[in-house]
């Protein structure tokens, strides 16, 4: 063990990076002080979580606890409604400060932020209208100012889904047939964004340029999926995230089940796109990878240890009445959260930092 103690830090920073558990990653961190040290200095590609306040906005580091060091914030971050996050520390907002009012992209790394419309133009057989929009949920195809950079969101207006690439002055909305009629979450995944909804509907859009360089249009493919729904029991909210997994070559729809009766989140499920006619979701064998699961924010690693059983790390973004509710809540709990085991169904594991409601976000992945 003394040996141990001391190891070389080039074979301690290995060892880190390949821990993919919260609670291992602590301990590990507290064997000693030359451990810590290492922990500290080569930090993990996880994401760190985000607790949005107008008061402060602070971030949890994976090594360690809530004392040490944490990553710089620009003030920026302090007052909005965090809508959405990409890797490299962007984040889409919906801010009511005085200062930066309506949607944008922000980067909590760098102080970089881009202005979002905040309409959205609908195509008629009469014409074009526009009309004002507001953000539930959005993600990015590729950070800005890239020309690959697009933009999704599920929005509150007369469209329910609606795109963007930096130059628009306006959202273009969804085609016209199948969308999502109850949106819960979207991702990016193979150069398609995904919508799932409150029947486990999916439906997928492609943004493409057009020969003139600037105009958009969305293809969008609806799957018929066979046969697959979930009867909630009396009370329960089911909410549904969706991911690409580890490797990217499978969509996941993750599935998490909160009853209040039990005290909040009790039990999750894990699923696979089955492509096929017709396709359907699949339950997955989760091994192998440690998923963190939130609106518009989810991402999966791999653990490293293909054998190793699955976990999952979740957020309180779960309210009565729906995904719709995020826009009306006074303030925003931190209480049901933790981390799922894929060996151990029935327990939940409280092992993320407490932290009083927020006045302007659920709390959201960060990846730096």
């Amino acid at each position: 063990m003394a040996a141990a103690a001391g190891l070389h830090q080039d074979i301690l920073a290995r060892i880190f990076l390949l821990l993919s558990c919260i609670a291992d990653c602590v301990r590990a961190s507290t064997v000693n002080k030359h451990w810590r040290r290492v922990a500290l200095q080569n930090p993990s590609q996880l994401p760190w979580l985000l607790r949005p306040s107008t008061a402060r906005t602070d971030s949890y580091r994976i090594f360690g606890g809530l004392d040490d060091p944490r990553p710089p914030l620009f003030d920026l971050g302090r007052g909005p409604r965090f809508c959405g996050s990409a890797p490299g520390g962007w984040f889409v907002i919906s801010s009511r400060q005085q200062q930066w009012r309506g949607h944008g992209l922000l980067n909590l790394r760098t102080g970089e932020r881009v202005a979002l419309p905040d309409r959205v133009r609908i195509p008629l057989d009469s014409g074009v209208i526009t009309c004002p929009m507001m953000i539930r949920a959005a993600v990015m195809s590729a950070a800005p100012p890239s020309a690959a950079c697009f933009v999704a969101a599920i929005t509150s207006s007369q469209t329910n889904m609606a795109f963007w690439r930096p130059g628009m002055d306006c959202w273009l909305s969804a085609p016209v047939g199948p969308t999502p009629r109850n949106a819960q979450d979207l991702t990016y995944h193979d150069g398609w964004f995904c919508a799932v909804d409150s029947d486990d509907g999916l439906v997928s859009y492609k943004p493409e340029i057009g020969a003139d360089g600037s105009s958009l249009t969305i293809r969008h493919h609806d799957y018929k999926l066979d046969g697959h729904r979930t009867q909630a029991a009396l009370g329960e909210i089911v909410s549904r995230y969706l991911l690409p997994s580890a490797s990217g070559a499978d969509l996941l729809m993750v599935k998490r089940y909160v009853a209040p009766a039990k005290g909040g989140t009790w039990k999750f499920q894990v699923y696979r796109l089955q492509e096929g006619q017709p396709a359907s979701w699949g339950l997955y064998q989760m091994t192998g990878q440690v998923l963190f699961v939130g609106w518009a924010c989810s991402k999966a690693f791999d653990m490293g240890h293909a054998g190793n059983p699955g976990y999952i790390y979740f957020l309180d973004d779960v309210y009565p009445g729906g995904p719709h509710s995020v826009l009306q809540q006074n303030e925003y709990p931190c209480a049901d959260t933790g981390g799922w085991r894929y060996s151990v169904p029935g327990e939940i594991e409280d092992c993320l930092p407490w932290a009083p409601p927020s006045d302007t976000s659920p709390c959201i992945w960060y990846h730096h």
